[in-house]
């Protein structure tokens, strides 16, 4: 933004990137990427037996005729990080709902 002060000088902001978060995003993708491939690279499994257990058993519960495959390292990271965002976005999500609900109901709590 442009501002003329009495002494007739022109102060100009500087100029800031339009989209940082794209920035951000589009490095955190390479970083991710780069970081499964070398754990699907690696001799030792063993994110993918961690992983295993959790998703047969999320699939057996809403998804009973799917098949659970023994994911490599870096596959298994690349369904864990989205299935953890999931978690923490339900948890949350009731967790806002829940504040919510007992802010309206605690007038009416403390009276008998």
């Amino acid at each position: 933004m442009k501002h003329l002060h009495d002494s007739q000088y022109v102060v100009v902001e500087p100029v800031r990137p339009a989209f940082p978060f794209l920035f951000v995003l589009g490095v955190l993708v390479v970083v991710v990427s780069l970081a499964a491939d070398w754990l699907n690279s690696l001799p030792f499994q063993f994110v993918g037996p961690i992983l295993y257990p959790i998703e047969r058993i999320l699939n057996a519960a809403f998804f009973p005729e799917a098949q659970t495959p023994l994911r490599p390292n870096g596959s298994a990271v690349l369904v864990l990080l989205p299935t953890l965002a999931l978690f923490a976005a339900i948890y949350f999500a009731v967790r806002g709902m829940f504040r919510a609900v007992m802010r309206v109901l605690r007038p009416f709590v403390g009276r008998r």
